[in-house]
């Protein structure tokens, strides 16, 4: 009886043990429930908007025209008629060579075509007389026309001596000095027309069909961060064999030069516009392997949505499917969330690009810098 009652008690003691755990751990989910901490975050409302796809074309930004002006004939420098910086108009002199040998021989050419027209009006009044041959007018005139080309080639090589410009601009360098010998095909001076500039880019095969010559551009320069008004001004016929893709040149008024070439330019022209978009920021989305999501807000709990991405440009990314107008958006936090989890909004902001009030002024004013009002690049 004795034996009994021991086993009796001890499966009391265990009961009742099992008892006291099995309490705790009810009372420590409780308590982990109780616990659960809600995690802060910025919401953006979604809004649809029209969505204008772009093409962007980049590259560099130089003269429409510019060329390096060699000498035609070979002398010695004797005057700069307009150094590097100078504006020069077409036909103006850049370089005047030694000119006295050739401009003695333009006058002994012209005195001789002066003897050669006298002889000549005298043979025609012989023949006409019927005194000579036909032979001999022949002759008179055929002296005359040697004379006048050779004076015509003794005036074109003195002109050449004087060294122009073949357009409007200006004169980007300068090779010689004065006193230098120089000789035919020497390069003397480089002349560019920079009241023009064009950014040559390239397309694929699928972009070039979306644009033509006359199409605008908005052109961004990379350094002043500027952008300015372009023009499609020629679309290549034919592609590049080394990489497949069509040349294209976005031309660019400079007539007050305040754009200097050499710069990096990229040029935005439009494709198309698709209505009711949702644009939402880049940063917001979290992507994974083939598959991109985003977190929205509702009743107070992170709801994990799998989203279908479009055209990007910039900071901003278009939406083709899995997310609503009206939706609250999670663009601040949303990487410490998971599905189901509570969460505490703290902040609502207005701006597109998932910027707000509490942004230091550096962000927000970058920020400013890429929004694009629903236009997106593919």
């Amino acid at each position: 009886m004795f034996r009994n009652r021991v086993v009796r008690n001890t499966l009391l003691l265990s009961a009742l043990g099992l008892a006291l755990v099995l309490a705790g751990c009810d009372g420590g989910s409780a308590e982990t429930e109780a616990r659960e901490v809600a995690r802060n975050v910025r919401v953006m409302p979604l809004q649809t908007s029209a969505v204008t796809e772009f093409f962007e074309i980049a590259g560099p930004v130089l003269p429409v025209r510019g060329t390096d002006i060699s000498a035609e004939e070979s002398g010695t420098v004797e005057t700069i008629d307009h150094d590097k910086g100078a504006r020069i108009e077409a036909d103006a002199a850049l370089v005047t060579l030694d000119r006295r040998l050739l401009a003695a021989d333009l006058a002994a050419s012209d005195a001789s075509l002066k003897m050669q027209q006298y002889n000549h009006d005298k043979t025609r009044q012989l023949y006409d007389a019927g005194k000579i041959s036909r032979l001999e007018m022949l002759q008179a005139e055929a002296e005359v026309a040697e004379a006048q080309s050779r004076r015509d080639m003794a005036r074109t090589r003195h002109d050449r001596a004087r060294i122009k410009a073949p357009f409007a601009g200006i004169v980007a360098d300068r090779y010689v000095e004065p006193g230098q010998l120089v000789a035919p095909g020497m390069p003397v001076a480089r002349v560019i027309d920079p009241y023009v500039l064009k950014l040559e880019g390239a397309l694929t095969e699928a972009e070039v069909a979306w644009v033509r010559e006359g199409m605008t551009a908005g052109v961004r320069l990379e350094g002043s961060g500027e952008t300015v008004p372009g023009t499609v001004a020629w679309v290549g016929f034919e592609a590049n064999p080394r990489n497949g893709k069509f040349p294209v040149e976005v031309h660019i008024a400079n007539d007050d030069l305040r754009h200097r070439s050499g710069v990096i330019g990229r040029a935005r022209v439009a494709k198309r516009t698709t209505d009711s978009l949702v644009v939402i920021p880049r940063d917001a989305v979290l992507p994974g392997d083939r598959i991109s999501h985003v977190y929205v807000v509702e009743n107070d709990r992170a709801v994990k949505r799998r989203v279908e991405l479009g055209p990007s440009q910039g900071l901003m990314v278009a939406v083709r499917s899995g997310l609503e107008p009206d939706e609250l958006l999670v663009v601040r936090g949303q990487r410490e969330l998971r599905d189901g989890g509570l969460v505490e909004i703290t902040e609502r902001v207005a701006y597109g690009d998932g910027t707000g009030g509490s942004d230091p002024d550096e962000i927000r004013a970058s920020s400013a810098s890429t929004r694009v009002g629903g236009e997106v690049t593919r």
